[in-house]
């Protein structure tokens, strides 16, 4: 079990699970006005959600801030009609899926995003 956060101390954010385009809405942590809304869940278990500057604020995981990476990625690859992740991004975003599934420890996860960044850096370097 983890231990409370400090008064005025954030939750560490261990996963995003979406992105909500709200327009003409408020911000859930703070209430200011904006369009986009985080979605992501917290080290205790309780899913929040805030505007991005808010969710700026809370400490993040490694691992949520690659899966928020390669999310984005993909997502803008889909609204540009290009399909969907390379086959290394995709390796990658696999294995985020099986660390949150249990069948990967956080550890081997991480080496395995690593290694297609480093993949993917060389491939395009040439």
């Amino acid at each position: 079990m983890t231990a409370e956060p400090a008064a005025g101390q954030l939750p560490r954010i261990v996963r995003f699970l979406g992105v909500d385009d709200c327009p003409d809405s408020s911000c859930p942590h703070c209430g200011a006005s904006g369009r986009f809304i985080l979605r992501f869940q917290v080290e205790d278990g309780r899913t929040l959600a805030a505007m991005r500057g808010c969710a700026s604020l809370f400490p993040v995981s490694r691992i949520a801030a690659e899966e928020l990476r390669l999310q984005q990625k993909l997502a803008r690859y889909r609204r540009n009609g290009w399909g969907g992740l390379s086959r290394i991004d995709g390796d990658a975003l696999a294995a985020i899926d099986a660390f949150h599934a249990g069948a990967l420890d956080e550890r081997s996860a991480l080496a395995r995003v690593d290694a297609a960044k480093a993949a993917s850096r060389w491939r395009t370097r040439r």
